[in-house]
């Protein structure tokens, strides 16, 4: 073994030795030790968690207008109402009503002219029973409430929340129970006005004049007809509607 082997090996067991020689535990108070989560530090804080849209104990009523998103024969524009009462900040009790407009649509006219059909057939889907509006009682929560700004100056706030009830669907010759469920945001202008953005699926029984056990209920038909002339079928209607709404 070389001198220089010799003397590097001599040397890293020396660095060896004094460093467990000297080691010590070093211990910290836990209560100094940084943390995974760090918060902002911000001279007002109070108005930086002040809830500035309170709801507890007030009525919030609106008005507004969308569509029926899956509706193939008939007009899809509706006209909706709501108003709830805010138990608290998360739960409240609300009515959703809808209301349907008459005639067909662009799809239901053709196959009335009789376009797409064989033969010189028509198919007036206005001749049978339709839905004319539908009103469901509903609870509400409220499952977050934050801040938007849209600008350097201007501060909205929004709330986002879900709802899920039951209620009556009025066909224009007889009523039926439904059940409804959808989710929905809204935006607060002020700490009263705001607007309201619902997606909702509806659920109902109905006469169906697309059956193929009634199918010459409305092909070639000029007579209107009732409900008991068709087979029931189960309707899935989403709709999305936008109101105003206001809080009192």
């Amino acid at each position: 073994m070389s001198i220089r082997m010799v003397t590097t090996l001599t040397l890293i067991t020396g660095i060896f030795l004094s460093l467990t020689t000297y080691a010590e535990t070093i211990e910290f108070p836990e209560d100094e030790l940084p943390t995974q989560t760090v918060l902002p530090v911000f001279d007002k804080t109070v108005v930086v968690r002040d809830r500035a849209v309170k709801t507890t104990g007030r009525v919030e009523v609106g008005i507004g207008t969308g569509l029926n998103l899956a509706e193939p024969l008939y007009n899809q524009t509706v006209f909706n109402a709501t108003a709830t009462y805010h138990l608290d900040e998360t739960n409240g009790i609300n009515l959703y009503g809808l209301f349907l407009q008459s005639g067909l649509s662009q799809a239901g006219e053709d196959l009335k002219a009789g376009k797409g059909l064989q033969g010189g057939q028509t198919f007036d889907a206005s001749l049978a029973p339709t839905v004319q509006d539908m009103l469901f009682g509903n609870y509400q929560l409220t499952a977050y409430y934050g801040k938007i700004s849209l600008s350097k100056q201007d501060v909205m706030n929004l709330s986002l929340y879900g709802l899920a009830g039951a209620g009556l669907v009025q066909w224009s010759d007889h009523s039926t129970f439904g059940f409804d469920v959808g989710v929905g945001q809204k935006l607060y202008f002020t700490p009263n006005m705001g607007l309201r953005l619902d997606l909702v699926l509806t659920m109902y029984m109905g006469p169906d004049p697309t059956n193929p056990n009634t199918p010459g209920k409305v092909l070639n038909g000029t007579t209107k007809l009732s409900s008991s002339d068709f087979a029931s079928t189960y309707y899935m209607r989403p709709f999305l509607t936008l109101a105003y709404v206001y809080l009192f």
